[in-house]
């Protein structure tokens, strides 16, 4: 039996949010048996953005795989508890919607393999989201989950600041994490491995610091959350991060409305204090980032966490003094400590207290709509639209932009992303997905507002703190691809968890929510997603060993050694068959060996492997030259060239695609000439000199590249290589 103490603590707090007031726990093991789970699932957050943010499949797949088994272990305690293992707020339920969303449109897909990974990864955030709302019933649990936000994003910082002074070799791999990318262009990138979104997590995180900050009675930690958020916020100015640097205002202006009043008193002057230590000591951090700055830096970093420690503390002991001045006065102060912010921010920009990097970084802003990059993304936007109204309803799955953005971009570019989750959940899933997802923000800040409303002023601080961070993510995500790395999706749901439960609980406790407990209960779809995340354990590390055997499979074809990319690319198709590339190099290897041997039923067997990966991934252009070189090298004159004509279509702004059709017309005329056919030969010389006008034609009527882009000598302008020219040179000399 669990102690007196123990039993009477638990009792205590589910009676003050209006829960069961029957203990939850039966017993000492099943108590521990919770605090396991909950260990796991802290950790599981605490780690997340430590793996290249969970954007490769490779540490995505364990991490999935990882979670899948927290949501099982999780639903047994549950139902073992008395609060039974249920599916029933508007909010999770909503959620399945948007996993159902996913999975939807998998059949007519832009690429399967995408859509299904996609669905995973919702299903992934679910979990989270799942068991961060039902695991934080108690206060201890809600803090274990929120500082483990806290420590991941100090930890984000920390990896940034130690590449920057090459205390982290880029070979480093310590627990599996890839250590290079962190320091990039004198920018902390860490390891989420880009800038932008390195700033938005930071920004999360420097919110849930202040957060834990407001939150704690202790003056020692208030004051030792405040030093660490010192620690965060120098980092993300070095970042780099324009939009964050936005974002971070609009949340912070969130964050102090939602405050209760008194708080918001203690906010300013103590925003105030961190804020002025941190652009203070930026041009000493700067100084520092280097490999000279081994030990200057941390101790410059040091005795700013220091300073901020021991004036914050010092504050302290006055700010309840402060409570109890009159509105107008408060205001008043209010207005006077913002006006010296503004006016100190100012004073450094002049006195160089900034580093000039960062002084023209920020002076950017104020002219952002000539920016190459706001530029480049409004034609991102308009390209995505595009897309978008081929497929409106419901969408073409997960990976919708990386398969079509090429058949529709205004000019070439390369981005795999489309830098904005709402244009990205509208491709992927239509009308349907995207109404579902606002429809999900709208019950989840409709309940924090209606929960916050009740003036339960602990409480007020944790609604208002995560009200703010995911504010954060959501503003930004809307101007970058953010959300494409997993890890900043579970730090959001897990966050979300909180904020779901911290409001239902004070909603329960006004009447306003019902208090469902069932013991040992459970129903149909819970029953459901139990037996379903067994199979995301399996597929998911399916999936890990099949992109894991594909890249050295691949590795193994460029170099020429085609019976170990048998081998490894055999398996990679066996435990991810749906993956295009591994299905087309695989093909590659068996009609390479079948050439080698002679051997008919190899390369009858590529043809298949072949149309099963252009099934899969229809828009994918290079797997249809691929696969057009097997042709043309087989004797299918006319359907390898319909492939490279498919191709164009699919990238008609990609010059080299032209050379190799010029390439191909001009071999095979070249075929029929050596037969005598020269009727047939000048056929296919024909169309190789037409391409030059084919090219014109393209070029006038698709691509429409912007002024700043085309300024920029660097930017990929559409037009005829020299070497399409020289076989079309060469071509004119044989007719």
């Amino acid at each position: 039996m669990a102690k007196k103490s123990e039993k009477k603590s638990i009792s205590q707090n589910a009676n003050k949010f209006g829960e069961n007031k029957i203990s939850i726990f039966p017993s000492n093991t099943l108590a521990a048996y919770k605090v396991f789970v909950l260990f796991a699932f802290c950790v599981l957050v605490l780690m997340s953005p430590y793996y290249r943010g969970l954007y490769f499949d490779y540490e995505l797949g364990v991490f999935q795989a990882i979670m899948a088994g927290i949501f099982i272990l999780f639903a047994i305690y549950l139902y073992l508890s008395k609060e039974g293992f249920l599916v029933n707020s508007k909010l999770e339920l909503m959620l399945l919607l948007f996993m159902v969303a996913y999975i939807v449109p998998y059949f007519f897909a832009a690429n399967r393999r995408l859509a299904l990974g996609e669905f995973f990864k919702y299903a992934f955030y679910f979990a989270v989201f799942y068991v961060a709302s039902r695991i934080s019933k108690g206060k201890a649990e809600k803090l274990a989950i929120i500082n483990s936000l806290f420590l991941s994003t100090v930890g984000v910082a920390f990896f940034g600041y130690q590449a920057a002074v090459k205390l982290i070799p880029e070979t480093a791999r310590p627990l599996g994490m890839a250590m290079n990318g962190l320091w990039v262009g004198n920018m902390i990138n860490s390891t989420l491995q880009y800038h932008n979104t390195a700033g938005t997590v930071l920004a999360f995180g420097f919110i849930i610091s202040l957060m834990l900050a407001m939150y704690s009675r202790n003056k020692l930690l208030k004051s030792f959350y405040f030093a660490f958020s010192s620690f965060i916020f120098t980092a993300f100015f070095f970042t780099y991060s324009r939009g964050s640097y936005i974002t971070l205002l609009l949340a912070l202006f969130v964050f102090f409305l939602l405050l209760p009043r008194e708080k918001r008193i203690s906010l300013i002057f103590n925003i105030a204090i961190v804020g002025a230590f941190v652009i203070a000591f930026l041009n000493k951090v700067g100084a520092n980032l280097n490999e000279h700055g081994k030990v200057k830096l941390w101790l410059v970093l040091l005795l700013q966490m220091v300073l901020v420690f021991v004036l914050t503390y010092v504050f302290g002991f006055v700010e309840r003094r402060l409570y109890g001045i009159s509105n107008n006065i408060y205001i008043a102060g209010a207005a006077v400590v913002g006006i010296l912010a503004i006016l100190g921010f100012a004073i450094a920009l002049k006195t160089h207290l900034i580093p000039s990097d960062m002084v023209e970084k920020i002076k950017s802003i104020a002219m952002f709509w000539k920016e190459r990059n706001f530029v480049e993304r409004i034609v991102f936007y308009k390209d995505g639209l595009k897309i978008f109204l081929k497929s409106p309803v419901f969408g073409y799955g997960g990976g919708a932009w990386v398969s079509l953005y090429f058949m529709y971009q205004s000019y070439l570019y390369f981005t795999t992303q489309s830098h904005n989750y709402f244009l990205q959940v509208l491709l992927d899933t239509g009308i349907v997905g995207f109404c579902i997802l606002l429809i999900f923000l709208c019950f989840l800040f409709s309940a924090s507002l209606k929960a916050w409303a009740k003036k339960e002023q602990k409480e007020n601080i944790i609604i208002a703190g995560l009200v703010a961070a995911a504010v954060q993510l959501y503003f930004h995500s809307a101007l970058d691809f953010d959300f494409s790395l997993a890890s900043v999706q579970v730090m959001l749901f897990a966050a979300l968890g909180v904020l779901v439960s911290t409001s239902l609980q004070i909603l329960q406790k006004h009447k306003q929510e019902k208090v469902i407990y069932s013991s040992r209960k459970t129903n149909f779809v819970p029953a459901l997603l139990a037996i379903f995340y067994l199979f995301v354990i399996v597929i998911s590390l399916n999936f890990r060993l099949g992109n894991y055997y594909a890249n050295i499979g691949q590795q193994a074809l460029q170099t020429g050694n085609l019976s170990a990319a048998y081998s490894f690319l055999s398996k990679a198709v066996t435990y991810d068959p749906l993956s295009s590339n591994a299905l087309s190099d695989f093909a590659v290897a068996l009609y390479k060996i079948g050439d080698q041997n002679k051997d008919a039923n190899l390369i009858a067997k590529a043809d298949g492997y072949f149309k099963q990966a252009i099934v899969n991934d229809r828009f994918n252009a290079k797997i249809r030259f691929k696969y057009a070189v097997y042709l043309l090298s087989h004797g299918a004159i006319d359907e390898g060239l319909r492939q490279i004509e498919e191709g164009i279509k699919l990238q008609p702004l990609q010059p080299a695609n032209y050379e190799l059709k010029a390439d191909a017309y001009a071999k095979v005329g070249d075929y029929y000439l050596g037969k005598g056919d020269k009727e047939k030969a000048k056929k296919y010389y024909e169309v190789v000199l037409k391409i030059p006008q084919e090219i014109e034609r393209v070029k006038k009527e698709k691509e429409k590249m912007p002024e700043v882009v085309k300024q920029d000598p660097n930017s990929h302008k559409f037009g005829i290589t020299d070497r399409t020219l020289q076989i079309v040179n060469e071509v004119k000399k044989k007719i």
